[in-house]
Protein backbone atom coordinates (compact mmCIF):
# COMPACT_ATOMS: atom_id res chain seq x y z
CA UNK A 1 0.00 0.00 0.00
CA UNK A 2 2.80 2.39 0.72
CA UNK A 3 4.38 1.78 -2.68
CA UNK A 4 1.17 2.53 -4.25
CA UNK A 5 0.96 5.82 -1.96
CA UNK A 6 4.44 6.76 -3.33
CA UNK A 7 4.00 6.39 -6.73
CA UNK A 8 0.78 8.38 -7.30
CA UNK A 9 2.73 11.48 -4.93
CA UNK A 10 5.58 11.24 -8.16
CA UNK A 11 2.62 11.20 -10.59
CA UNK A 12 1.21 13.72 -9.19
CA UNK A 13 4.15 16.02 -7.95
CA UNK A 14 5.60 15.25 -11.90
CA UNK A 15 2.29 16.52 -13.21
CA UNK A 16 2.26 19.74 -10.75
CA UNK A 17 5.49 20.59 -12.16
CA UNK A 18 4.47 19.79 -15.56
CA UNK A 19 1.56 22.18 -15.77
CA UNK A 20 4.05 25.09 -14.19
CA UNK A 21 5.95 24.97 -17.21
CA UNK A 22 5.15 28.09 -19.40
CA UNK A 23 3.40 27.68 -22.72
CA UNK A 24 6.03 29.17 -25.14
CA UNK A 25 8.88 26.35 -22.72
CA UNK A 26 6.90 23.87 -24.19
CA UNK A 27 6.72 24.63 -27.79
CA UNK A 28 10.53 25.49 -28.59
CA UNK A 29 11.78 22.87 -30.60
CA UNK A 30 14.58 20.76 -28.56
CA UNK A 31 17.07 20.84 -31.46
CA UNK A 32 17.13 24.30 -32.04
CA UNK A 33 20.01 26.37 -30.27
CA UNK A 34 18.20 29.74 -28.65
CA UNK A 35 21.53 30.83 -26.68
CA UNK A 36 23.98 30.70 -29.65
CA UNK A 37 27.30 31.67 -28.48
CA UNK A 38 28.75 35.28 -29.90
CA UNK A 39 31.35 33.29 -31.74
CA UNK A 40 29.22 31.42 -33.65
CA UNK A 41 26.73 34.22 -34.11
CA UNK A 42 30.00 35.77 -35.44
CA UNK A 43 31.32 33.41 -37.88
CA UNK A 44 27.45 33.63 -39.43
CA UNK A 45 28.02 37.04 -40.22
CA UNK A 46 31.29 37.09 -41.15
CA UNK A 47 30.24 34.66 -43.80
CA UNK A 48 27.64 37.08 -45.10
CA UNK A 49 29.67 39.98 -45.20
CA UNK A 50 31.24 39.40 -48.24
CA UNK A 51 29.94 40.21 -52.33
CA UNK A 52 31.22 37.54 -54.79
CA UNK A 53 33.12 38.22 -57.77
CA UNK A 54 31.62 37.76 -61.21
CA UNK A 55 28.53 38.78 -59.90
CA UNK A 56 25.32 41.08 -61.81
CA UNK A 57 26.77 43.90 -59.64
CA UNK A 58 30.31 43.44 -61.69
CA UNK A 59 28.45 43.75 -64.93
CA UNK A 60 26.98 47.41 -63.83
CA UNK A 61 30.33 48.19 -62.81
CA UNK A 62 30.84 47.89 -66.53
CA UNK A 63 33.51 45.31 -65.86
CA UNK A 64 32.27 42.54 -68.32
CA UNK A 65 29.26 41.56 -70.33
CA UNK A 66 26.57 39.08 -70.39
CA UNK A 67 25.83 37.99 -73.90
CA UNK A 68 23.58 34.82 -73.51
CA UNK A 69 19.95 35.94 -74.20
CA UNK A 70 18.69 33.22 -71.70
CA UNK A 71 20.49 35.68 -68.57
CA UNK A 72 20.31 38.83 -67.91
CA UNK A 73 22.38 41.01 -69.51
CA UNK A 74 23.05 44.99 -68.61
CA UNK A 75 19.93 46.93 -69.09
CA UNK A 76 20.17 49.12 -66.00
CA UNK A 77 16.63 47.72 -65.48
CA UNK A 78 15.95 47.42 -61.59
CA UNK A 79 13.68 49.73 -60.06
CA UNK A 80 13.00 48.46 -56.22
CA UNK A 81 15.92 46.85 -53.92
CA UNK A 82 15.68 44.19 -50.62
CA UNK A 83 15.99 45.38 -47.34
CA UNK A 84 16.37 41.64 -46.56
CA UNK A 85 20.22 40.93 -46.33
CA UNK A 86 21.04 43.61 -45.11
CA UNK A 87 18.96 43.66 -41.97
CA UNK A 88 18.50 40.07 -42.28
CA UNK A 89 22.37 40.29 -40.97
CA UNK A 90 22.20 43.25 -38.44
CA UNK A 91 19.57 40.99 -36.52
CA UNK A 92 22.00 38.50 -35.98
CA UNK A 93 24.67 41.54 -35.42
CA UNK A 94 21.82 42.28 -32.39
CA UNK A 95 21.64 39.66 -31.31
CA UNK A 96 25.70 38.83 -30.92
CA UNK A 97 25.32 41.96 -29.11
CA UNK A 98 22.56 40.44 -26.74
CA UNK A 99 24.52 36.89 -25.77
CA UNK A 100 27.89 39.06 -25.83
CA UNK A 101 26.68 40.93 -22.58
CA UNK A 102 25.94 38.12 -21.15
CA UNK A 103 29.42 37.16 -20.35
CA UNK A 104 31.31 40.53 -19.73
CA UNK A 105 34.49 39.18 -20.12
CA UNK A 106 34.64 37.17 -23.14
CA UNK A 107 31.59 38.88 -24.83
CA UNK A 108 33.29 42.70 -25.21
CA UNK A 109 35.07 42.11 -27.76
CA UNK A 110 32.30 41.27 -30.39
CA UNK A 111 30.14 44.27 -28.63
CA UNK A 112 33.06 45.93 -30.34
CA UNK A 113 32.64 44.18 -33.70
CA UNK A 114 28.77 44.49 -33.55
CA UNK A 115 29.37 48.15 -33.85
CA UNK A 116 31.63 48.02 -36.73
CA UNK A 117 29.19 44.87 -38.44
CA UNK A 118 25.96 47.96 -37.50
CA UNK A 119 28.77 50.64 -39.17
CA UNK A 120 29.14 48.32 -42.62
CA UNK A 121 25.94 47.32 -43.25
CA UNK A 122 23.88 50.38 -42.49
CA UNK A 123 26.47 52.02 -44.53
CA UNK A 124 25.70 49.76 -47.85
CA UNK A 125 21.84 50.08 -47.28
CA UNK A 126 22.02 53.90 -47.43
CA UNK A 127 24.26 54.30 -50.30
CA UNK A 128 21.54 51.88 -52.28
CA UNK A 129 18.29 53.98 -51.25
CA UNK A 130 19.09 57.31 -49.40
CA UNK A 131 17.37 57.69 -45.61
CA UNK A 132 16.85 54.59 -44.05
CA UNK A 133 15.27 53.34 -40.59
CA UNK A 134 18.24 52.61 -38.35
CA UNK A 135 17.94 54.16 -35.10
CA UNK A 136 13.93 52.63 -34.50
CA UNK A 137 15.17 49.62 -36.63
CA UNK A 138 14.93 45.96 -35.48
CA UNK A 139 12.99 46.57 -32.53
CA UNK A 140 9.76 44.33 -33.47
CA UNK A 141 10.71 41.30 -30.89
CA UNK A 142 12.18 43.54 -28.19
CA UNK A 143 10.18 46.98 -28.16
CA UNK A 144 7.13 45.68 -30.35
CA UNK A 145 7.91 48.47 -32.88
CA UNK A 146 7.46 47.21 -36.56
CA UNK A 147 6.92 50.47 -37.96
CA UNK A 148 10.43 52.37 -37.59
CA UNK A 149 10.83 55.91 -38.68
CA UNK A 150 13.68 56.77 -41.43
CA UNK A 151 17.04 58.41 -40.22
CA UNK A 152 18.23 60.93 -42.67
CA UNK A 153 21.06 60.19 -44.23
CA UNK A 154 23.06 62.57 -42.19
CA UNK A 155 21.96 60.97 -38.55
CA UNK A 156 22.97 57.74 -40.36
CA UNK A 157 26.40 58.88 -41.21
CA UNK A 158 26.93 60.55 -37.81
CA UNK A 159 26.04 57.57 -36.13
CA UNK A 160 28.16 55.37 -38.05
CA UNK A 161 31.16 57.43 -37.97
CA UNK A 162 30.38 57.41 -33.89
CA UNK A 163 30.22 53.72 -33.97
CA UNK A 164 33.54 53.13 -35.74
CA UNK A 165 35.28 55.49 -34.16
CA UNK A 166 33.93 54.16 -30.60
CA UNK A 167 35.40 50.40 -32.45
CA UNK A 168 38.58 52.13 -33.08
CA UNK A 169 39.73 52.82 -29.43
CA UNK A 170 38.08 49.87 -27.90
CA UNK A 171 39.96 47.77 -30.33
CA UNK A 172 43.16 49.45 -29.55
CA UNK A 173 42.77 48.39 -25.89
CA UNK A 174 41.86 44.50 -26.98
CA UNK A 175 44.83 44.30 -28.93
CA UNK A 176 47.27 45.54 -25.68
CA UNK A 177 45.56 42.82 -23.53
CA UNK A 178 46.59 40.75 -26.07
CA UNK A 179 42.58 39.43 -26.72
CA UNK A 180 41.74 37.01 -29.29
CA UNK A 181 38.78 36.66 -31.57
CA UNK A 182 37.39 33.17 -31.51
CA UNK A 183 35.56 32.55 -34.87
CA UNK A 184 37.04 34.95 -36.99
CA UNK A 185 38.49 33.07 -40.41
CA UNK A 186 39.10 36.35 -41.64
CA UNK A 187 42.03 37.88 -39.48
CA UNK A 188 42.73 34.75 -37.25
CA UNK A 189 41.76 36.54 -34.66
CA UNK A 190 43.98 39.96 -34.80
CA UNK A 191 42.20 42.50 -33.37
CA UNK A 192 45.09 44.54 -34.52
CA UNK A 193 43.86 43.84 -38.32
CA UNK A 194 40.30 44.61 -37.16
CA UNK A 195 41.28 47.75 -36.06
CA UNK A 196 42.93 48.73 -39.49
CA UNK A 197 39.50 48.05 -40.89
CA UNK A 198 37.43 50.13 -39.08
CA UNK A 199 39.84 53.06 -39.65
CA UNK A 200 39.57 52.24 -43.37
CA UNK A 201 35.61 51.96 -43.46
CA UNK A 202 35.74 55.34 -41.94
CA UNK A 203 37.95 56.29 -44.83
CA UNK A 204 35.39 54.93 -47.44
CA UNK A 205 32.87 56.88 -45.59
CA UNK A 206 34.51 60.23 -45.43
CA UNK A 207 35.52 59.77 -49.28
CA UNK A 208 31.89 58.64 -50.25
CA UNK A 209 30.52 61.90 -48.63
CA UNK A 210 33.17 64.27 -50.36
CA UNK A 211 29.98 66.79 -52.13
CA UNK A 212 28.94 66.84 -48.28
CA UNK A 213 32.60 67.55 -47.10
CA UNK A 214 31.81 72.21 -47.36
CA UNK A 215 28.42 72.06 -46.03
CA UNK A 216 27.77 68.88 -43.30
CA UNK A 217 30.28 70.46 -40.55
CA UNK A 218 28.15 67.68 -37.98
CA UNK A 219 30.33 65.46 -40.12
CA UNK A 220 33.64 67.02 -39.49
CA UNK A 221 34.67 65.35 -42.97
CA UNK A 222 37.89 67.22 -43.91
CA UNK A 223 38.71 67.14 -40.30
CA UNK A 224 38.56 63.42 -39.56
CA UNK A 225 40.39 62.94 -42.43
CA UNK A 226 43.67 65.45 -41.69
CA UNK A 227 42.89 63.18 -38.48
CA UNK A 228 43.42 60.18 -39.67
CA UNK A 229 46.43 60.70 -41.63
CA UNK A 230 48.02 63.02 -39.02
CA UNK A 231 48.49 59.64 -36.31
CA UNK A 232 48.86 56.55 -38.11
CA UNK A 233 49.53 55.07 -34.93
CA UNK A 234 46.09 56.01 -32.92
CA UNK A 235 44.32 55.23 -36.66
CA UNK A 236 45.79 53.05 -38.32
CA UNK A 237 45.32 51.50 -41.77
CA UNK A 238 44.77 49.07 -44.73
CA UNK A 239 47.68 49.99 -46.23
CA UNK A 240 49.44 46.51 -47.40
CA UNK A 241 47.29 43.52 -48.88
CA UNK A 242 48.26 41.37 -46.43
CA UNK A 243 45.92 43.54 -44.38
CA UNK A 244 42.99 43.39 -46.76
CA UNK A 245 39.29 42.49 -45.68
CA UNK A 246 38.84 39.34 -48.13
CA UNK A 247 37.43 35.98 -48.48
CA UNK A 248 39.95 33.45 -49.49
CA UNK A 249 38.05 30.78 -51.42
CA UNK A 250 39.48 26.93 -50.97
CA UNK A 251 38.27 23.55 -52.10
CA UNK A 252 35.27 23.25 -50.21
CA UNK A 253 33.72 26.99 -50.83
CA UNK A 254 35.08 26.98 -54.25
CA UNK A 255 35.67 30.07 -56.04
CA UNK A 256 32.43 31.19 -57.77
CA UNK A 257 33.91 30.72 -61.32
CA UNK A 258 34.77 26.94 -60.79
CA UNK A 259 32.76 24.43 -62.28
CA UNK A 260 31.17 21.65 -59.87
CA UNK A 261 32.53 18.45 -61.95
CA UNK A 262 36.16 20.65 -61.60
CA UNK A 263 36.26 20.88 -65.53
CA UNK A 264 38.00 23.77 -66.78
CA UNK A 265 36.25 24.66 -70.91
CA UNK A 266 38.64 27.58 -71.73
CA UNK A 267 36.07 29.24 -73.93
CA UNK A 268 33.32 31.54 -72.81
CA UNK A 269 31.62 33.54 -75.17
CA UNK A 270 28.80 34.47 -73.07
CA UNK A 271 31.21 36.57 -70.70
CA UNK A 272 33.47 39.24 -72.13
CA UNK A 273 35.45 41.96 -70.88
CA UNK A 274 33.55 44.90 -70.74
CA UNK A 275 34.81 47.95 -73.18
CA UNK A 276 34.59 50.69 -70.27
CA UNK A 277 37.14 48.86 -68.28
CA UNK A 278 39.45 47.15 -71.20
CA UNK A 279 39.87 50.64 -72.87
CA UNK A 280 41.45 52.21 -69.58
CA UNK A 281 44.02 49.19 -69.44
CA UNK A 282 44.95 48.96 -73.17
CA UNK A 283 45.19 53.09 -73.30
CA UNK A 284 47.74 52.89 -70.25
CA UNK A 285 49.59 49.79 -71.49
CA UNK A 286 48.87 48.46 -68.61
CA UNK A 287 50.49 44.82 -67.31
CA UNK A 288 47.44 43.83 -65.44
CA UNK A 289 45.59 43.35 -68.48
CA UNK A 290 47.60 40.39 -70.35
CA UNK A 291 47.62 38.71 -66.79
CA UNK A 292 43.57 39.30 -66.41
CA UNK A 293 42.16 38.67 -70.24
CA UNK A 294 43.11 36.56 -73.22
CA UNK A 295 43.59 38.20 -76.37
CA UNK A 296 40.66 38.08 -78.91
CA UNK A 297 41.10 35.45 -81.12
CA UNK A 298 40.37 36.68 -84.38
CA UNK A 299 42.73 39.80 -83.98
CA UNK A 300 46.54 39.46 -85.15
CA UNK A 301 48.53 39.15 -82.00
CA UNK A 302 51.80 41.14 -82.72
CA UNK A 303 54.06 39.75 -79.49
CA UNK A 304 55.81 43.96 -80.23
CA UNK A 305 52.49 45.56 -79.71
CA UNK A 306 50.46 42.73 -77.57
CA UNK A 307 47.79 45.03 -76.47
CA UNK A 308 46.27 45.72 -79.58
CA UNK A 309 45.06 42.23 -80.16
CA UNK A 310 42.36 43.06 -77.36
CA UNK A 311 39.04 44.60 -77.49
CA UNK A 312 35.86 44.87 -75.27
CA UNK A 313 32.35 44.32 -75.61
CA UNK A 314 30.23 47.71 -75.41
CA UNK A 315 27.89 47.59 -72.29
CA UNK A 316 25.09 49.21 -74.03
CA UNK A 317 25.04 47.30 -77.33
CA UNK A 318 22.55 44.50 -77.30
CA UNK A 319 23.19 41.12 -76.02
CA UNK A 320 22.62 39.84 -79.59
CA UNK A 321 25.24 42.05 -81.11
CA UNK A 322 27.87 41.61 -78.36
CA UNK A 323 27.38 37.59 -78.87
CA UNK A 324 27.92 37.66 -82.68
CA UNK A 325 30.89 39.39 -81.56
CA UNK A 326 31.93 37.34 -79.32
CA UNK A 327 31.12 34.60 -81.62
CA UNK A 328 33.77 36.31 -84.13
CA UNK A 329 36.13 36.50 -82.09
CA UNK A 330 35.97 39.93 -81.87
CA UNK A 331 35.69 40.06 -77.94
CA UNK A 332 38.38 39.25 -74.99
CA UNK A 333 37.06 36.67 -72.79
CA UNK A 334 38.89 36.28 -69.45
CA UNK A 335 42.58 34.32 -69.31
CA UNK A 336 41.23 30.89 -67.57
CA UNK A 337 44.49 29.96 -66.98
CA UNK A 338 45.10 32.78 -64.71
CA UNK A 339 41.65 32.84 -62.44
CA UNK A 340 40.59 28.99 -62.09
CA UNK A 341 43.65 27.70 -61.96
CA UNK A 342 42.51 25.87 -58.78
CA UNK A 343 39.30 25.55 -56.74
CA UNK A 344 40.66 28.40 -54.53
CA UNK A 345 40.68 30.90 -57.39
CA UNK A 346 41.65 34.08 -55.89
CA UNK A 347 40.87 36.01 -53.07
CA UNK A 348 37.47 38.07 -53.17
CA UNK A 349 38.56 41.68 -51.57
CA UNK A 350 35.86 43.32 -50.09
CA UNK A 351 37.95 46.30 -48.69
CA UNK A 352 41.75 46.39 -49.72
CA UNK A 353 45.39 48.41 -49.78
CA UNK A 354 44.94 49.74 -53.45
CA UNK A 355 41.33 51.39 -52.10
CA UNK A 356 42.77 52.88 -49.37
CA UNK A 357 45.53 54.28 -50.72
CA UNK A 358 43.56 55.53 -53.25
CA UNK A 359 41.09 57.81 -51.13
CA UNK A 360 43.98 59.03 -49.30
CA UNK A 361 45.49 60.27 -52.55
CA UNK A 362 42.20 61.68 -53.35
CA UNK A 363 41.47 63.18 -50.27
CA UNK A 364 44.90 65.08 -50.48
CA UNK A 365 44.45 66.28 -54.36
CA UNK A 366 40.99 67.49 -52.75
CA UNK A 367 42.93 69.70 -50.15
CA UNK A 368 41.99 67.90 -47.26
CA UNK A 369 45.64 67.48 -45.85
CA UNK A 370 48.84 68.60 -47.14
CA UNK A 371 50.14 65.16 -47.65
CA UNK A 372 51.97 63.86 -50.57
CA UNK A 373 49.33 62.49 -53.03
CA UNK A 374 52.09 61.16 -55.63
CA UNK A 375 53.16 58.50 -52.83
CA UNK A 376 49.11 57.26 -51.91
CA UNK A 377 48.69 57.01 -55.75
CA UNK A 378 51.46 54.92 -56.69
CA UNK A 379 51.66 53.09 -53.39
CA UNK A 380 47.49 52.14 -55.00
CA UNK A 381 49.12 51.18 -58.40
CA UNK A 382 51.62 49.06 -56.85
CA UNK A 383 49.16 47.32 -54.23
CA UNK A 384 46.74 46.31 -57.33
CA UNK A 385 49.86 45.44 -59.15
CA UNK A 386 51.40 43.11 -56.80
CA UNK A 387 47.38 41.41 -56.27
CA UNK A 388 47.93 40.22 -59.63
CA UNK A 389 51.65 39.02 -59.50
CA UNK A 390 52.75 41.84 -61.89
CA UNK A 391 56.24 41.81 -61.46
CA UNK A 392 58.88 45.14 -59.53
CA UNK A 393 60.23 45.63 -62.69
CA UNK A 394 56.57 46.05 -64.52
CA UNK A 395 55.44 48.11 -61.58
CA UNK A 396 58.00 50.86 -62.18
CA UNK A 397 58.00 50.71 -65.65
CA UNK A 398 54.04 51.30 -65.91
CA UNK A 399 54.65 54.55 -62.90
CA UNK A 400 57.09 55.86 -65.18
CA UNK A 401 55.39 56.21 -68.15
CA UNK A 402 51.69 56.91 -66.36
CA UNK A 403 53.33 60.15 -63.80
CA UNK A 404 50.76 61.64 -61.24
CA UNK A 405 49.51 64.89 -62.75
CA UNK A 406 49.53 66.77 -59.32
CA UNK A 407 46.91 67.93 -57.36
CA UNK A 408 44.44 69.23 -59.73
CA UNK A 409 41.35 68.00 -61.75
CA UNK A 410 43.89 65.90 -64.12
CA UNK A 411 45.39 64.38 -60.98
CA UNK A 412 42.28 63.68 -59.45
CA UNK A 413 40.70 62.19 -62.55
CA UNK A 414 44.01 59.67 -62.77
CA UNK A 415 43.11 58.53 -58.91
CA UNK A 416 39.71 58.16 -59.70
CA UNK A 417 40.39 55.85 -62.92
CA UNK A 418 43.00 53.77 -61.84
CA UNK A 419 40.55 53.12 -58.21
CA UNK A 420 37.90 51.99 -60.65
CA UNK A 421 40.55 50.08 -62.04
CA UNK A 422 41.37 48.29 -58.80
CA UNK A 423 38.40 47.25 -58.07
CA UNK A 424 37.89 44.41 -60.71
CA UNK A 425 35.88 41.83 -59.52
CA UNK A 426 36.25 43.28 -56.10
CA UNK A 427 34.26 45.18 -53.41
CA UNK A 428 30.61 44.69 -54.95
CA UNK A 429 29.01 47.77 -55.78
CA UNK A 430 31.77 50.39 -54.92
CA UNK A 431 32.84 50.11 -58.56
CA UNK A 432 29.61 52.00 -59.33
CA UNK A 433 28.86 53.84 -55.83
CA UNK A 434 32.28 55.62 -56.93
CA UNK A 435 31.10 56.30 -60.46
CA UNK A 436 28.10 57.25 -58.90
CA UNK A 437 29.59 59.93 -57.17
CA UNK A 438 32.14 61.30 -59.62
CA UNK A 439 31.20 60.79 -63.01
CA UNK A 440 35.00 58.97 -63.36
CA UNK A 441 35.04 56.71 -65.61
CA UNK A 442 32.15 57.37 -68.24
CA UNK A 443 29.84 54.29 -68.54
CA UNK A 444 28.46 53.51 -71.64
CA UNK A 445 24.86 53.88 -73.08
CA UNK A 446 23.22 52.44 -75.61
CA UNK A 447 20.09 50.39 -77.18
CA UNK A 448 20.20 47.75 -74.06
CA UNK A 449 19.51 50.43 -71.57
CA UNK A 450 16.11 49.82 -70.26
CA UNK A 451 16.21 52.91 -68.09
CA UNK A 452 15.53 55.55 -70.69
CA UNK A 453 19.41 55.86 -71.49
CA UNK A 454 20.02 56.79 -67.87
CA UNK A 455 22.32 54.61 -65.49
CA UNK A 456 20.29 54.65 -62.31
CA UNK A 457 21.31 56.56 -59.03
CA UNK A 458 19.67 54.51 -56.76
CA UNK A 459 17.32 51.87 -55.65
CA UNK A 460 13.47 52.46 -54.78
CA UNK A 461 12.34 51.27 -51.72
CA UNK A 462 11.10 47.43 -51.30
CA UNK A 463 7.56 47.33 -51.85
CA UNK A 464 6.38 45.80 -48.73
CA UNK A 465 7.32 48.87 -46.81
CA UNK A 466 4.52 50.59 -48.79
CA UNK A 467 2.24 47.68 -46.52
CA UNK A 468 4.22 47.62 -43.63
CA UNK A 469 5.32 51.04 -42.95
CA UNK A 470 3.67 53.21 -45.53
CA UNK A 471 3.75 56.47 -43.34
CA UNK A 472 7.18 56.25 -42.42
CA UNK A 473 8.55 55.51 -45.84
CA UNK A 474 6.16 58.60 -47.32
CA UNK A 475 7.60 61.20 -44.76
CA UNK A 476 10.85 60.02 -45.94
CA UNK A 477 10.03 60.04 -49.93
CA UNK A 478 8.71 63.78 -49.02
CA UNK A 479 12.01 64.67 -47.61
CA UNK A 480 14.38 63.62 -49.54
CA UNK A 481 12.57 63.54 -53.35
CA UNK A 482 9.07 65.06 -53.24
CA UNK A 483 7.20 61.81 -53.07
CA UNK A 484 8.97 60.70 -55.86
CA UNK A 485 10.37 56.83 -55.41
CA UNK A 486 12.54 55.72 -58.08
CA UNK A 487 15.72 54.63 -59.33
CA UNK A 488 17.12 58.12 -61.04
CA UNK A 489 16.12 60.61 -57.72
CA UNK A 490 19.79 61.44 -56.12
CA UNK A 491 20.28 61.26 -52.59
CA UNK A 492 21.52 63.51 -50.68
CA UNK A 493 24.87 61.76 -50.09
CA UNK A 494 25.74 62.15 -53.71
CA UNK A 495 24.06 65.52 -54.23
Amino acid sequence: MKYFKSVLLLLLFGSTMSSCKKIEDLQKDPAAVYDPAPKLLFTGILMRSHDAPWSEDHRYNQYMTQNEAYYTGQPYSWTTGSFDTPYGVLRDVYRMEIEAAKTPEPGAVYLTLAKFFKAYFFARTTEMFGDIPMADALQGETGNNFAPRYNTQLEVYQQILSWLEEANTELAGFKEKGTLIDGDFFYNGKTEQWQKLVNSLKLRILIGLSKRAEDSPALRIKERFAELLANPSKFPLILDNRDNFQLQYNSINTYPLWPTDGVVIKKDVRNTLGATYLDILKTTRDPRLLIQALPASALPLDPAKPFEAYQGGKTGDLQSTLLKQATEGQLSMINFDFWLASPSGLPSIQLGASEVQFALAEGINRGWSNADAKIRFEAGITQSMQFYGVSSEKIEAFLKGYPYKGNNSEGLKQILTQKYVAFFENSGKQAFFEQRRTGIPEFDVGPANANNNQIPKRWAYPKNEYSTNENNLKEALQRQFNGSDTQNDVIWSIK
